[in-house]
């Protein structure tokens, strides 16, 4: 099963952050994940890849595709009582369980931040959901009428080159980057990254908006990000190719774009066309 949730928060004491608070919010939720199961919880934190996402806080009433700039992502300001929503995603039932199991009057110590959850949707409301990874697939399959996928990356999204971090929304390296996810996480109908490689260099980019942003990870380390809208016609694939696009498209919500998903970045959310 895989999830897509979203904590509606409550900022208990507020205040400032001097950098990303990715790494804070990675360890908030896994404090969450502990208290639920702590074996599983030290189980969960060995691997080297996450089966969870976590996004970055959006504050209520603005636009979940709003591009944020470089001050509001590594210097955000939160008020005392200011109400926010995070996103948080499931690749793992045994994750997905303990994610539902955080309950309204939790509080996430995130530094020297804290906010108590209000509630937790997982039923349709705000883009929430649960599905079965065979749904999933049915689901690309039946997009039959699509012809063009538009991707938002809501939080920084970098991906690993070689040895650099390279912060561009090429196509092939955002399709890269999800059929790694799907392969890793074990997932039923084979994906080869080098197929999906070629065929992602024959999206067509149709339009897009965005930003450049450096983000800072600690005192002394930034990295490179991008954040924005970015639209592709698939007007030029074969019935086949589309289905592997479709499929990863699908899949991409739940477990995020590029590089340190479960630490605040690559969150995206696709819309077809």
């Amino acid at each position: 099963m895989l999830g897509i949730l979203v904590l509606r928060l409550r900022t208990e004491r507020g205040g400032h952050y001097s950098m990303f608070p990715g790494k804070l919010l990675h360890g908030a939720l896994f404090r969450c994940i502990a208290a639920y199961d702590p074996a599983f919880a030290s189980e969960l934190h060995a691997r080297k890849m996450k089966p969870f996402t976590i996004g970055f806080f959006q504050r209520t009433g603005r636009s979940a595709t709003a591009v944020l700039r470089a001050q509001e992502l590594n210097e955000p300001h939160y008020a005392e009582g200011e109400e926010l929503l995070l996103r948080l995603t499931a690749l793992d039932e045994n994750v997905l369980a303990a994610l539902l199991r955080i309950s309204p009057g939790t509080v996430l110590a995130v530094g020297q931040l804290s906010f108590i959850v209000e509630e937790i949707l997982a039923d349709g409301r705000e883009n929430t959901g649960i599905i079965a990874e065979e749904e999933l697939i049915a689901a690309a399959l039946s997009a039959e009428d699509a012809q063009k996928i538009r991707v938002s990356f809501r939080s920084p999204t970098v991906f690993r080159v070689d040895k650099d971090d390279c912060a561009v929304p090429r196509p092939a390296l955002i399709f890269a980057s999800l059929a790694d996810k799907w392969t890793w996480q074990g997932l039923p109908f084979a994906v080869d990254k080098d197929i999906v490689r070629m065929v992602a260099a024959k999206l067509i980019p149709l339009d897009w908006r965005g930003a450049g942003v450096r983000i800072r990870q600690s005192e002394r380390k930034t990295m490179p990000g991008f954040t924005g809208t970015f639209a592709f016609s698939i007007g030029r694939l074969s019935a086949e190719e589309r289905e592997i696009i479709l499929l990863l498209a699908q899949f991409a919500p739940f477990c995020g774009v590029g590089r340190l998903t479960a630490q605040g970045f690559g969150e995206t959310t696709v819309a077809l066309g």
